[in-house]
């Protein structure tokens, strides 16, 4: 099992009181756009501290359990992102458009790219319900709001298919529910149905088509430059981290360099995640920095600075030690570290030939395969091959 905490790191802490100034920013300036009176806004904002603490400790729980969708690049940063983009559509839709006709279904859309579910439906009608405080909502107006986010909860997981088809057929059906509960409720309310009414709705189905169309290839977007540049930052040689290990030891430094680059070729060839093996690779033996135990200071400083959980999950079955390789990249990387360690062994002299270091190399990789070191990972003999074949042709100690 892999030990970890989801501590708060100076980052998290920094994006915390972010999203908390967001929160009283938004509530503050909701509240002056309706000309809400002063006991009220205190009530509000009482209201607003609370479902903060709150929402912040379902966020923390949330991560806890691996829950939050994309949970390897969904960052403090992006929640930022999303909790403001929602807002100001709240504020928007509150402020400028005609009652009953406000999109309010795109709201859990929009909060389904760094939220789970039950998170997105809890953000979405806590709007909808300080939306409805500020501007006098009546049972109407907000059953229509609420039946809104109720759709666009269940819509999200069609949207998120990776199939057009199935894109063009939600987009359609949020056209629909959009265009009829915006009518319907309307009718309830004033019992009266006319061509303006119906054109409205109908405004209101290509609003929530054109923002769903507009925002989330962006919010996907920015998920895929986080998974593609994540572990990049990470092994910028002027990251903090590298600083440290190359004044630790310059020869450790090397000993990572050279893992890294040797996992992220063999990650590349048998298609694995080759960004998530160069990083796990680099940070592999980061615990020798503080000594023993290890394992479980690598994670703690891996968790300190916030590493992808993926990364952490490599660092913590270094050497097999406490758990055997449990993915393709871990595989990879325990592999190419033990073929690195038992060739900077031998002296320059002992691997001019390449026949002594692919020796080496096949001995130490045939003996981690017969222990088992790899049945767990998802290696499938072909790649096990494969691997063995690049770190038997490669100068290691180039």
């Amino acid at each position: 099992m892999m030990r970890q905490t989801d501590r708060f790191s100076a980052m998290r802490t920094f994006y915390a009181i972010l999203i908390a100034l967001i929160f009283i920013g938004a509530n503050t300036l909701l509240c002056s756009i309706a000309s809400v009176l002063m006991d009220k806004y205190i009530c509000i904002i009482a209201i607003n501290i609370c479902f903060f603490c709150l929402f912040l400790l379902l966020i923390i729980r949330r991560r806890l359990e691996n829950k939050l969708p994309e949970f390897n690049y969904i960052s403090y940063s992006k929640i930022a992102i999303v909790i403001i983009i929602n807002w100001t559509l709240t504020i928007l839709f509150g402020t400028f458009l005609t009652d009953f006709f406000a999109p309010m279904i795109v709201l859990p859309i929009i909060a389904s790219s760094v939220f789970d579910d039950s998170l997105s439906n809890v953000f979405s009608l806590y709007l909808v319900i300080i939306t409805s405080l500020c501007f006098n909502y009546n049972g109407y107006m907000i059953l229509c709001y609420v039946t809104m986010i109720l759709f666009g909860n269940m819509i999200t997981g069609f949207l998120r298919r990776s199939e057009n088809l199935q894109k063009l057929y939600s987009l359609i059906l949020l056209f629909a529910i959009t265009t009829l509960i915006s009518v319907i409720f309307y009718y309830f309310n004033y019992l009266e149905l006319n061509l303006s009414i119906l054109m409205y709705g109908l405004s209101a189905g290509i609003a929530a088509c054109i923002i769903t169309v507009c925002a989330l290839p962006i919010l996907g977007f920015m998920v895929v430059k986080e998974q593609q540049v994540i572990y990049d930052a990470f092994l910028d040689p002027d990251y903090s981290l590298c600083n440290e290990i190359r004044k630790f030891s310059f020869i450790e430094y090397q000993h990572a360099k050279r893992i890294s680059s040797l996992s992220r070729k063999c990650a590349k060839a048998i298609n694995a995640n080759d960004g998530l093996a160069a990083c796990g690779a680099f940070y592999y033996r980061l615990g020798k920095i503080e000594g023993e135990p290890m394992i479980d200071n690598a994670i703690r400083i891996a968790n300190n600075h916030c590493f992808p959980k993926d990364v952490i999950q490599i660092m913590s079955e270094y050497g097999g030690i406490v758990s055997l390789p449990s993915t393709k990249e871990s595989a990879i990387v325990h592999m190419v570290d033990s073929v690195v360690t038992k060739v900077e062994l031998f002296d320059s002299d002992s691997m001019s030939s390449s026949w002594n270091q692919n020796m080496v190399i096949y001995q130490t990789i045939n003996e981690l395969s017969q222990k088992g070191f790899y049945d767990n990972s998802g290696l499938t003999m072909n790649q096990f091959l494969v691997i063995r074949e690049i770190l038997a042709n490669e100068d290691i100690l180039a």
